[in-house]
């Protein structure tokens, strides 16, 4: 009756999927069966004191079209052929995550989609998790029965280089650094610097140099935080680039530059 999936990736980002034969999720409210499993996944979780999900219409218009693909084969699966796996097919309309996992199913009505899901390890596990904050749900009816999909993610909230640069700096200042940007140390040679393999750009030799990914920048890598505990560093410039090897999920790229 059900199958679930779960995929995890800490470095992600986007392709576009088309599927021109079916209409606009942004003209859809959800039907009452999509607003029972939402209902139903956030009673089970606040039973258990986890945080609750908010609906996201975009994870939302993923779901949509692979309950479709479900509908025309009259069968469950994650993937058929010739359609895309699930970080892409979230990818495709926009969605920003770290973490997505699906369940799928089908019965006659929502009540007994919800409760064997949560009677089945993997899928009450999706249901369950406490790592992820938003879902999109989407149930299509074929000869009385019903065909539902349900897509949880973690998501990460799109930043721009400038904003994925300040919240980074900011940390820094807090440890009591210099933010650098003048003639001998500039943003622009920060962000050049991050999409380099090795070396820096600009005129002026950082001492310590730190490339990474990471889809919260609320917390600086421990190799980074044992430098600044060093003592040694007094000043800092940060970059921001393009991450390039997140395939569908969504990245932030940082060059932290350290200077004494």
């Amino acid at each position: 009756m059900g199958h679930h999936t779960r995929i995890r990736n800490a470095f992600r980002i986007i392709f576009l999927l088309a599927v021109a034969s079916l209409p606009s999720l942004a003209s859809i409210a959800p039907n009452v069966a999509e607003q029972y499993l939402l209902a139903a996944a956030n009673q089970d979780r606040a039973a258990r004191n986890l945080p609750l999900l908010h609906f996201d219409p975009i994870l939302a218009q993923a779901a949509f079209y692979h309950a479709h693909q479900m509908a025309a084969h009259a069968n469950i699966s994650h993937q058929f052929p010739g359609e895309p796996e699930l970080s892409a097919r979230g990818a495709s309309v926009g969605a920003h995550f770290s973490l997505i996992t699906e369940n799928v199913g089908e019965a006659p009505d929502s009540t007994m989609i919800h409760g064997l899901w949560m009677q089945s390890k993997g899928h009450r596990e999706n249901l369950l998790d406490p790592n992820v904050d938003a879902v999109g749900i989407s149930v299509v009816v074929r000869n009385h029965q019903l065909y539902a999909v349900e897509d949880f993610a973690s998501t990460v909230k799109p930043l721009d280089l400038n904003e994925q640069e300040s919240t980074v700096a900011n940390i820094l200042a807090q440890s009591g650094l210099q933010i650098a940007n003048n003639t001998s140390v500039s943003v622009e040679d920060a962000r050049r610097t991050c999409t380099m393999s090795t070396g820096y750009a600009g005129n002026r030799q950082p001492w310590y140099i730190i490339r990474y990914n990471a889809d919260k920048l609320s917390e600086l890598p421990s190799q980074l935080q044992s430098h600044l505990n060093s003592g040694t560093y007094h000043q800092a410039a940060v970059g921001a680039c393009i991450s390039t090897d997140s395939g569908s999920f969504t990245a932030y790229g940082v060059a932290v530059l350290l200077y004494p």
